[in-house]
């Protein structure tokens, strides 16, 4: 029922395990238990025991500390429970778990009441809460099993987080509405997926584009009866990759919180509904569907903001969002909120957010412009990251006076870009004062001072909150340039003795490039000194150029 590194666990021992989470919960009136568990094992009984104690279980958006905090504040709120080794708050599941057993029989509620609160980021910016019948969510478990001949005998990894809608139905509810076994971790780098699935015999995995596309470069991974993907395109190159390095049968999925599942693909194809979903289209394109999976009290058809294309036989095609909402490696994303986390932050005036493409595959990543006093853009990020996924924060960060709003207050998305576009880069480091050195007989010495200026092209992105000069640049850009320069004829690199990095070079520092060409040698000894003294040396061995 439930294999990983904390142990195996069966069908009996889920029983005892949520009984003793009821016997916990069952003191508390009726309300709202926050469940937030990175072991499926755990998530699985903490959610039966609340139902048997007559709770309804809320999901917060995030797993980040602040959004658990403020999920768990809410006035219905009974309880918090978690299997955060430091979390100061809360019911710490393990430690529960491990108690003396509780008698009695696991009896739970009727599942036609709204037994789970999901979470979501909406287009307004404020957190929009989304309530599933335990009928709903089970039935879909069960469903999504059999559409995919999944059954004892199975085993499904996840590497998505059991709060969110997909991780919760294809890594819990499914296993067990379907008798497979489920995987208690959930991993997310490639070489450990990989491992995973070799330790725990994995016939199913479930996961997304991001965790994905890095496993068609693992030298060898299991064969799996299935992969499936959803939350973000999967590129059809990496389905292809993983295709044919692997043999896996690659299916995309497709559904939201509020919709539960729509529609399924193999990458490439179009779109098809699952059984019991309809899809239709209104005059602006927008996608409606019709299911089972939706609340009761939403329109029907329900329209979601996706635009989509129909074709034959009742499939689909998806061309893209039309609301503030964006997906960024499979976790959607309210502009809004991020600008509304911004402007708490003290000092931030004004704040814009925009997404643009991300040339890998996150989809789309997020860049900000805030105009504050005081601020940096690492402390901005610092403010964001007790609210946002780290895949959410944004990437680019631009601090400003003011930011280039009209007279009505609107800030157009080309002048928001603008903001962040750099003027050129420079491209070398050129001395700024040479004068020959002392150097012994037979040889030859310079001295040579450099500013390191603030705009040069390699301080992009290495790295964004502590932008150094890398050695590499110090070694080929600074050293082997000049010494071209000056000593034409002294030969090419041949090998590099003795090198030594010894402080960090900073943008904005002066520096001075100490030579010394040995030509009877063909050797060159280098030093690099800033401020704060010897940066980098080391010894260039050289090949004459007609050796």
């Amino acid at each position: 029922m439930a294999v990983g590194e904390r142990g195996c666990r069966t069908a009996a021992d889920l029983e005892a395990d949520a009984l003793r989470v009821r016997a916990l919960l069952s003191a508390s009136p009726p309300g709202e238990v926050v469940l937030i568990c990175a072991d499926r094992y755990h998530f699985a009984a903490a959610l039966l025991g609340a139902w048997a104690a007559g709770h309804r279980v809320r999901l917060p958006p995030n797993g980040q500390p602040e959004a658990v905090r403020s999920a768990a504040a809410g006035a219905e709120v009974r309880a918090l429970l978690h299997d955060r080794e430091d979390a100061p708050d809360g019911v710490f599941l393990p430690e529960l778990l491990a108690g003396s057993p509780v008698g009695g029989e696991l009896r739970l509620p009727s599942l036609d009441g709204r037994l789970v609160v999901m979470t979501t980021s909406g287009s307004t910016g404020q957190h929009q809460s989304h309530f599933k019948t335990g009928t709903q969510l089970v039935s879909e478990g069960e469903l999504i099993g059999k559409m995919f001949a999944i059954g004892p005998g199975a085993r499904v990894l996840a590497t998505v987080p059991p709060h969110h809608i997909y991780g919760l139905l294809w890594g819990v509810l499914m296993p067990l509405r379907s008798g497979a076994a489920m995987v208690r971790e959930g991993p997310l780098h490639a070489e450990a997926i990989a491992a995973e699935l070799e330790r725990w015999e994995v016939t199913h995995l479930v996961s997304v584009p991001a965790h994905l596309a890095p496993l068609a470069l693992v030298d060898r991974a299991r064969p799996l009866a299935a992969v499936f993907s959803a939350g973000a395109p999967l590129p059809f190159s990496a389905a292809q990759a993983l295709s044919q390095r692997h043999g896996w049968r690659v299916i995309e999925v497709y559904g939201s919180t509020e919709t539960g599942g729509v529609g399924w693909r193999n990458p490439g194809e179009e779109w098809t509904p699952f059984p019991d979903a309809t899809v239709g289209a209104d005059e602006e394109g927008r996608l409606l569907v019709d299911s089972p999976r939706l609340d009761p009290e939403a329109p029907r058809p329900c329209p979601v903001p996706d635009r989509v294309e129909l074709r034959e036989g009742g499939r689909f095609e998806l061309l893209g969002r039309v609301d503030g909402v964006v997906k960024v490696a499979g976790k959607r994303v309210s502009l809004k909120e991020v600008e509304e986390r911004l402007l708490a932050v003290p000092g931030v005036r004004d704040a814009a957010a925009l997404a643009e493409p991300s040339p890998g595959l996150r989809g789309e990543e997020i860049w900000v412009a805030v105009a504050a006093a005081g601020q940096t853009p690492e402390r901005l990020r610092e403010a964001l990251a007790g609210w946002l996924d780290p895949v959410a924060l944004p990437r680019r960060i631009r601090v400003l006076e003011a930011l280039p709003r009209e007279a009505t207050g609107k800030l157009s998305r080309e002048k928001l870009r603008a903001l962040f576009e750099a003027p050129p880069a420079r491209t070398r480091l050129d001395p700024e004062a040479e004068e020959t050195a002392e150097a012994p007989a037979g040889r030859q010495a310079r001295r040579l001072t450099f500013t390191v200026w603030p705009d040069l092209v390699w301080f992009r992105g290495h790295f964004p909150e502590l932008p150094v000069l890398p050695g590499v640049v110090q070694l080929d850009g600074l050293v082997m340039r000049q010494v071209d320069r000056i000593w034409p004829g002294a030969g090419t690199l041949r090998a590099v003795k003795r090198l030594k990095f010894s402080r960090l070079i900073r943008p904005g520092e002066k520096i001075v490039l100490w030579l010394e060409h040995d030509p009877a040698r063909a050797m060159v000894a280098f030093a690099i000194d800033g401020p704060q003294g010897r940066c980098a040396s080391g010894t260039l061995a050289l090949q004459g150029r007609g050796s």
